[in-house]
């Protein structure tokens, strides 16, 4: 991954091939409100006239990059088509001004859930907390094209927006609680999944238990952060004790625990199913979790 300065370099050499020689391509600073700045790229065309130029901002497409939602190959065309037409894309430029701002981007900003070990390198670069063997991050989110997009808010954001680590962690769970999630009664965590059993021996010795429930949010993103809204476990287990399966990043499923099933059948499951039908970016955990609902808590199972 590049640094931000290589970065620069790369999208103006990818800009000045596509532009051209008659092209003027200048990446200003430009001041904000109480003494902020952002770097945003300007591209004007010798004998074009009568037309503005929109400025870019270049560091909300570093983030993305960062994030990787677009490779420079991406940034340089998107960059190229906002600066041609002046005003298409006019979602990626309301967020790229706002994404800087506290103000303007609290109320998209939610929590997300990350494994520890398969992070390290990013985590060096994201704002974080510990939550067992896991990560909680913070993401700004926002729907662009009837899809979800986040960018990861990294500790140059955090400066940017003025807020402390424990501030920014108590607007995510905020924001959570009123992120639509909520408890889906599935029959067969199997058939969900949409896996063909036949092929694994495994999951056939297990005996399926009669409860599942699948926890995520309305837009199905990020949705396994939902385990820390500590109210809304505590009042659906309803003193019942539940093993926790980390399905994917979008999900958990919750099952109620009782003797027919152990937990290293549990941890069995998730092993398989992270190997056999999850992309690898969307894996969370590789063993099951536990709520014990006297204690009001959760704690591995590995």
């Amino acid at each position: 991954m590049l640094r931000y300065e290589e970065f620069k370099k790369e999208v103006l050499e990818g800009l000045m091939e596509i532009c051209g020689s008659n092209a003027q391509i200048r990446i200003e600073r430009i001041l904000k409100n109480n003494g902020k700045h952002y770097d945003g790229v300007q591209i004007r065309v010798d004998g074009i006239s009568g037309r503005v130029c929109p400025i870019v901002p270049l560091e909300w497409f570093y983030e993305v990059y960062c994030d990787g939602g677009m490779n420079i190959a991406g940034c340089v065309r998107t960059i190229h088509k906002i600066s041609e037409t002046g005003r298409e894309e006019k979602e990626v430029l309301e967020l790229a001004g706002r994404v800087m701002d506290w103000e303007q981007v609290r109320r998209n900003i939610y929590p997300i859930l990350l494994s520890t070990e398969e992070n390290q390198e990013m985590l060096r670069e994201i704002v974080s907390n510990s939550m067992l063997d896991l990560s909680v991050g913070y993401i700004v989110r926002a729907e662009m094209d009837s899809r979800c997009i986040s960018i990861k808010i990294n500790y140059r954001m955090l400066e940017s927006y003025g807020v402390s680590v424990g501030q920014l962690h108590r607007q995510a769970l905020e924001n959570l609680a009123s992120d639509g999630y909520r408890f889906h009664d599935m029959r067969s965590f199997i058939i969900d999944l949409g896996c063909d059993v036949s092929d694994e021996p495994e999951l056939e010795k297990i005996e399926p238990p009669e409860e599942l429930f699948i926890l995520t949010n309305e837009v199905r993103f990020y949705g396994a952060a939902g385990i820390l809204d500590k109210e809304l476990i505590r009042e659906f287990a309803d003193g019942r004790n539940f093993y926790i399966l980390p399905s994917s990043i979008h999900e958990t499923i919750f099952v109620p625990a009782d003797d027919r099933v152990d937990v290293e059948s549990y941890n069995c499951i998730v092993k398989i199913v992270n190997e056999r039908f999850l992309d690898i970016e969307e894996r969370l955990a590789d063993h099951a979790y536990f709520y014990e609902a006297a204690a009001d808590e959760i704690r591995v199972c590995a």
